[in-house]
């Protein structure tokens, strides 16, 4: 039986490992801004946080990694959860509040990429010397469309390869990115939640226009 002085040491434990990583991320993110991604070496992050070449691949794969968040960190279970009980309940179709829901995932890799507003004005300061990293950061590729293809047939209760299931998803993901431009471009004073929120209204009004009759 684990008594609570081994809970709160794991606890400890975790919050000291969250804390490098934080600190990783934010010297790899400045020293990116200030000196572009080939300025520094991952001993010089390593140097300024006080912890081991080692240490620094326990936690990241690579300097891009370190700079826009690990890919385990694409979504936590929590939300993973609260997104598939949003499903259900008598309605035709798809549910009403799915692409609201898709928008509260998005914003909580958002969140987890970057916990506070000075970590993401680091992050984007990182992404406007190097925008290649806006890529890495969106993490749109084919495995994160599947992944969110299997929660929305799972919240929906639908079969693997639904159309409605899948266009949602390969829609939705167009809106992310484009939102991740708007919000990582110079200037921008927008917090990523509400211009997305903004451009998923202006993707409802323009399914909402009334479509002509098929000859």
């Amino acid at each position: 039986m684990h008594s609570m002085t081994d809970g709160a040491t794991g606890g400890l434990r975790e919050r000291r490992m969250a804390d490098t990583r934080r600190q990783l991320s934010d010297t790899a993110r400045r020293l990116t801004a200030e000196r572009g991604l080939a300025g520094f070496t991952v001993e010089e992050v390593c140097e300024h946080v006080g912890v081991s070449r080692r240490t620094f691949f326990n936690y990241f794969h690579s300097k891009e990694e370190a700079i826009v968040g690990h890919a385990d960190d694409m979504l936590d279970q929590a939300a993973r959860d609260a997104f598939v009980a949003g499903g259900g309940g008598e309605h035709a179709g798809l549910t009403p509040t799915l692409l609201d829901d898709l928008a509260a995932l998005a914003v909580s890799h958002v969140e987890l990429v970057a916990h506070d507003p000075e970590q993401m004005r680091s992050l984007a300061a990182a992404i406007g010397k190097e925008p290649q990293l806006l890529g890495v950061f969106m993490r749109s590729g084919a495995e994160n469309e599947r992944m969110l293809r299997e929660l929305v047939t799972r919240r929906e209760g639908l079969a693997e390869d639904d159309p409605a299931a899948a266009m949602a998803v390969v829609v939705f993901l167009a809106v992310v990115r484009h939102t991740s431009h708007q919000f990582f471009a110079a200037g921008n004073a927008h917090p990523f939640a509400d211009l997305l929120h903004a451009n998923l209204d202006a993707l409802r009004s323009v399914f909402a226009a009334e479509r002509p009759a098929r000859p």
